[in-house]
């Protein structure tokens, strides 16, 4: 089973997943005019620039298209040795804030970790939400180790002020990537204890921000 795996080490494929597009708009709160699925497609570019040097990388929308989940999960099936890193931004009441990083995999715990910590340096202090271990399809349904990272809230006018800035969107996606390098290089080192899998049928349509 996957999640028996330890954690992606040596990979040279990075898929990145702008949530969203075409007919899903995504969050409800927007930066500037521009919904969910442009910050996200342009966030998820940046991170495509970042690590083209190092990986293969590569992404699973280009432009503004709706792509169903499950395609989403079959594209991931296709990307061999790889992880699949899917990118979004938050929607909530206003007081709420920064960054979360979604697993659910033992062998995608590490590199949500990493991916976390890294966005402590950009995420300023206690808008730095955590891990949050949630079966969604992009982290339970793929063959290879995914994760979810919410960059910030788009409901909250102090960071969608923030993220409306190129610069501030281009540091999201530095920190991302110098996760993805260490995770390729010390896979689960230092790290911790790796949380013990959980066995569940796989996501569904149903299922909350699947």
């Amino acid at each position: 089973m996957y999640g028996d795996r330890p954690g992606a080490q040596g990979f040279t494929t990075v898929l990145i997943d702008p949530g969203h597009g075409g007919k899903d708009s995504g969050a409800r709160g927007r930066i500037r005019g521009m919904p969910e699925k442009v910050v996200a497609l342009d966030i998820a570019k940046r991170l495509q620039g970042e690590l083209s040097s190092t990986f293969h990388a590569s992404l699973t929308r280009s432009s503004d298209v709706f792509i169903p989940l499950d395609e989403r999960v079959a594209i991931a099936n296709r990307a061999g040795d790889a992880i699949v890193v899917s990118i979004h931004l938050n929607d909530g009441p206003r007081r709420l804030a920064g960054a979360e990083t979604y697993w659910w995999r033992t062998d995608s715990y590490s590199l949500a970790k990493r991916v976390q910590a890294s966005l402590r340096g950009v995420v300023a202090g206690s808008n730095n939400r955590g891990m949050v271990r949630r079966r969604l399809r992009l982290t339970r349904n793929p063959e290879i180790p995914g994760i979810l990272v919410e960059c910030g809230y788009l409901s909250n006018a102090n960071e969608a002020d923030l993220l409306s800035s190129p610069g501030y969107r281009g540091r999201i996606a530095q920190a991302i990537a110098r996760a993805i390098r260490e995770q390729a290089a010390n896979g689960d080192a230092g790290m911790g204890p790796l949380p013990k899998p959980i066995y569940a049928p796989p996501s569904k349509a149903s299922d909350a921000r699947s």
